[in-house]
């Protein structure tokens, strides 16, 4: 009796290790659960992002997800948010389509009425399909139901 317990222990032990060695492991490689841009749209990105920061590069951090399905960490067609470092960066959106990109300018959180606008001049500019028009309109209703409110700090930033 007692020996059984003994290499159930055991046994639970290794599986625990093995379990944590490998959450580690993929911590590492990706630790914040993101999409890995290229570094050329991950510059572009920063280049709005930390505007008037010193030191901007293709290795500034962002955070970048999948609106479509944030499990998803492969980069490919889509819709995607992103955002700087830091609790007062709001979050913004671009598609990328057929290998060319379009960065929303305004975000959700301030005005969502220009998203709107611009989310236009994106199915024009990305040739987007009908089926890509209806279920990004969704996505980016979600978004914008999502940054209702968000004022990422500028309330306390503006007072005297």
């Amino acid at each position: 009796m007692k020996k059984s317990i003994v290499l159930a222990l055991v046994f639970l032990f290794y599986f625990l290790m093995d379990s944590f060695f490998a959450c580690a492991q993929n911590r590492k490689t990706n630790p914040f659960k993101m999409v890995e841009v290229p570094d050329s749209i991950n510059l572009k990105l920063a280049l709005i992002t930390y505007k008037g920061y010193n030191d901007i590069n293709s290795n500034k951090g962002m955070y970048i997800l999948n609106l479509q399905n944030p499990k998803d960490l492969d980069f490919k067609d889509g819709i995607y948010s992103f955002r700087g470092f830091g609790p007062h960066f709001p979050k913004k959106i671009f598609i990328f389509n057929n290998g060319r990109l379009f960065i929303f300018e305004n975000d959700g959180a301030f005005n969502p009425k220009a998203v709107i606008k611009e989310f236009v001049k994106c199915f024009d500019y990305l040739d987007l399909t009908n089926d890509q028009l209806i279920k990004y309109s969704k996505i980016i209703t979600n978004y914008l139901e999502d940054e209702k409110g968000n004022n990422y700090g500028r309330e306390i930033k503006n007072r005297p």
